[in-house]
């Protein structure tokens, strides 16, 4: 490869050693490498002495050599230089050297060579071995200190009085300390690669279920009995300390192992002098306390933050848990007063309160209160509490700190804290919709009987015609409203099919395309070999369509929206994230933009209902809200990633179907009489007294005989009333006293044959714990249509008790 001018930059001023007799020659070579732009310094000498003078001085970076010179020779100046100077790279610059020698030459040590006639290399030759010889300068220093810290490590824990090893996920041994010798009576040769179950004997029975708890992750501290060389079994304290990879993964673990025989020993001894000297036995166990108190104190409870102080407030200890935190080590902390480390530096106005801490603590008071302090690993919440440590005297001789974190705590409380407010507001919009739906029903029917009246007798004056037929344009306005409401409430009736989502988002691309405009490129890119999930097809395609055009409206100058579909698993890892999604196979539908993207504050409050960025008159604020609130519906999950100005992506996470069930082909379309066939009784059963009057009143105009109540009861009775010979019961699902849903059951139950229509607002009382429809109900929507109520009676009455169809 040609050296560039970076290559020369970062180089600077060449120092060249150049062996050659002939001055001219050595101007045509500094000629050549001055046009060439490079920066140098020539030493030049001709003889031998002054050749090995100049290489043991270090007086060069490269050494440029002629082959024959009159009182030396290049290959003898090549032999020298390998000895004095086997760093320093060498090139032959002569106009003698043939091709042969010039191989030889390289073989016995020479960088390159360059004959006289082509100086033209020169330049390029220099730069490139002058190059080469810095990278294996630099790589040889990383060599050494890589290899000098594994060796520091290695002293340091043959230092240390305990057991050391790592252990990988197999068992197997990767390291210990000298200690594992001296114990064992293995070489560190011998111990590598071995079981553990070999070294352990008989008691790796009772160790292999701790062994498993801490290659899955958990920390394990007891106390067990090992053999010793000598032949003995001596009882230790034995620390697991599960080890990760970079990316979290696990490695296996880390055993610290201490030999406590002699505390043994020494518990054994004081448990026998206490029956004739317990005054002795209460002073040795005061001085064991407080030796061990000063000592391991901290250390007791591992998994917390601690750290030992002095009086004064300078750190004397802290724990690996402390440390870690910090990304610090010991002795980056010990020494320096506690509020100025890195714990508290970063966080505003709490070194002072740490100093009053301190303040407090050594007085012989106790400071215990949560903080959220900056870390650097994050920002970071604790309970922290700070105590005085008393000797034996009672005197307080140091100050322990301790900290327990509280993070994800604080986090699982502000998302249920979200979810509560998300749910509250989802009750009262499916409250507010429910109420609604009866309204809009009322006033949908008398304006349609209205503006059949009027139809009749309009004659040439169409203005009364379409100023009803924009006020029922109004009521489905307010239909699709409510319908949004009760969407983002959880309680719309769903109707789940097995789905093919590649064939939903491909047919639905032509829809897309006209919704979009010509600004905007659509790309649907459909996985291969997509599962089927399971959800209902309208509300799925309502809800692509509501985000594709939340993605056009984000583009008002064009883009290109993309529309994917993959199969993706939910591990733990992803629900460590989102706790409040269940793991398993997903079918994801992925919605990208390129459009403005959202801000981190807009993107927290992206499911809220009635919140939007558009301007007044531009949007309602339910379109994510109902997305969310199906998606939620159909046991699915929402995702949104979003930044200013590179865009949005929303994924929906469908359950994948993993039962057998049919096609999801397109249902026959049923078109029903509107009208009854004489002789069939309807019984409606409604609360509201206004949409029970509309229903009653229309039904009887197709021609059925009609029934009333207010209530489940007052229904049952007319039921039980000698030649009712009630067919259908169209009943509300929402009722005082007794549902819908329960009204049905026990008219069933006198009756068998007969049909249930049900009408609400919304169906939380008529639908599973799944929130998806029975097979065995059918429902009609309110606000509903004459045209729709007289179609779903239809059915209703064409279909046997059981659901199927009548022949």
């Amino acid at each position: 490869m040609k050296p560039g001018a970076n290559t020369r930059a970062s180089i600077g001023t060449v120092r060249i050693l150049l062996l050659e007799d002939s001055a001219l020659d050595a101007e045509l070579i500094g000629n050549q490498l001055t046009q060439a732009g490079l920066r140098f310094d020539i030493h030049r000498v001709w003889t031998r002495e002054p050749f090995i003078q100049a290489l043991e001085a270090d007086r060069c970076d490269i050494i440029l050599a002629d082959h024959v010179l009159p009182q030396f020779d290049g290959d003898s100046a090549l032999e020298v230089a390998r000895v004095v100077a086997p760093e320093v790279p060498f090139i032959f610059v002569s106009g003698t050297l043939t091709e042969e020698l010039a191989v030889k030459a390289l073989k016995r040590g020479a960088t390159d060579y360059v004959v006289k006639q082509r100086l033209q290399r020169l330049p390029d030759a220099v730069l490139r071995a002058v190059a080469e010889a810095s990278e294996r300068k630099m790589l040889m220093r990383a060599e050494s200190a890589l290899q000098e810290s594994r060796e520091r490590l290695q002293h340091i824990a043959d230092a240390l009085p305990v057991l050391i090893a790592h252990v990988d996920n197999g068992q197997h041994y990767g390291f210990n300390n000298k200690a594992y010798e001296d114990w064992f009576g293995v070489s560190t040769q011998e111990l590598l690669g071995m079981h553990l179950s070999v070294l352990a004997g008989s008691a790796y029975t009772y160790l292999q279920p701790l062994i498993e708890r801490a290659l899955a992750g958990e920390r394990m501290s007891f106390e067990s009995v090992l053999p010793h060389r000598d032949g003995s079994s001596r009882p230790v304290h034995i620390d697991y300390i599960p080890a990760h990879l970079p990316d979290g993964s696990p490695s296996g673990y880390y055993a610290l192992i201490q030999d406590i025989s002699a505390r043994k020993a020494a518990e054994a001894a004081l448990k026998s002098l206490n029956e004739s000297l317990e005054t002795q036995v209460q002073e040795r166990t005061l001085a064991l306390r407080q030796s061990e108190a000063t000592l391991h104190a901290m250390f007791e409870t591992s998994f917390q933050h601690q750290a030992l102080l002095s009086v004064d407030g300078t750190v004397l200890d802290a724990n690996s848990a402390s440390l870690d935190s910090i990304l610090a080590t010991r002795d980056e902390v010990i020494g320096k007063p506690f509020w100025a480390t890195p714990w508290f530096a970063q966080t505003q106005d709490m070194p002072a309160q740490v100093r009053q801490m301190v303040t407090t603590a050594t007085q012989g008071g106790e400071v215990r209160q949560e903080i959220a302090i900056e870390l650097p690993t994050g920002r970071r919440s604790f309970d922290f509490s700070m105590r005085p440590l008393r000797n034996v005297a009672g005197n307080i001789v140091a100050i322990v700190s301790e900290a327990v974190e509280t993070t994800e705590r604080r986090a699982a409380e502000e998302a249920l804290r979200q979810s509560q407010k998300m749910e509250a507001v989802g009750q009262l919009t499916g409250g507010i919709a429910h109420d609604f739906n009866n309204l809009l029903t009322v006033i949908r029917g008398n304006i349609e009987m209205v503006r059949g009246r009027v139809e009749r007798q309009a004659g040439s004056d169409t203005l009364p015609l379409r100023a009803l037929d924009n006020a029922l344009r109004g009521t489905e306005r307010a239909a699709a409203l409510t319908q949004r409401l009760l969407a983002f409430s959880r309680r719309q009736p769903l109707q789940p099919r097995a789905l093919d989502l590649n064939r939903l988002v491909v047919g639905m691309s032509e829809l897309m395309r006209r919704s979009l405009g010509e600004t905007v490129e659509l790309v649907v890119n459909a996985g291969h070999g997509l599962w089927r999930a399971e959800a209902d097809p309208n509300q799925l395609e309502a809800a692509i369509l509501n985000l594709a055009v939340n993605a056009r409206d984000a583009m008002p100058d064009g883009g290109r929206l993309v529309i994917e579909t993959a199969n993706v698993l939910l591990d733990r890892d992803y629900l460590a994230q989102q706790p409040d999604v269940l793991i398993g196979p997903y079918v994801c539908i992925a919605v990208t933009d390129t459009g403005s993207g959202m801000s981190a504050e807009t993107l927290a409050r992206a499911y809220e209902p009635f919140f939007t960025t558009k301007e007044v008159g531009r949007g309602t604020g339910l379109g994510l809200s109902m997305v969310y609130g199906f998606i939620r519906q159909s046991n699915g999950h929402m995702q949104i990633e979003s930044e200013p100005d590179r865009g949005t992506t929303v994924k929906l996470f469908l359950p994948r179907l993993l039962r057998e069930t049919a096609a999801d082909d397109d249902e026959p379309v049923n078109v029903a009489p509107p009208s009854g066939s004489g002789g069939e009784t309807i019984l409606v059963v409604e609360d509201d007294e206004d949409v029970r009057t509309y229903s009653v009143e229309y039904l009887r105009s197709l021609g059925y005989r009609v029934l009333e109540a207010a209530d489940g009861p007052s229904a049952l009775a007319l039921l039980e009333r000698d030649g009712a010979e009630v067919r259908l019961l169209f009943t509300d699902v929402v009722m005082p006293g007794m549902s819908g849903r329960e009204l049905a059951v026990r008219a069933r139950e006198r009756h068998a044959s007969l049909r249930v229509l049900y009408a609400s607002g919304y169906t939380r009382d008529v639908i599973a714990q799944s929130d998806r429809l029975d097979p065995d109900i059918t429902i009609v929507a309110k606000p509903f249509s004459q045209a729709t109520l007289a179609t779903m009676v239809r059915e209703a009455l064409d279909r046997d008790a059981r659901g199927s169809r009548a022949t």
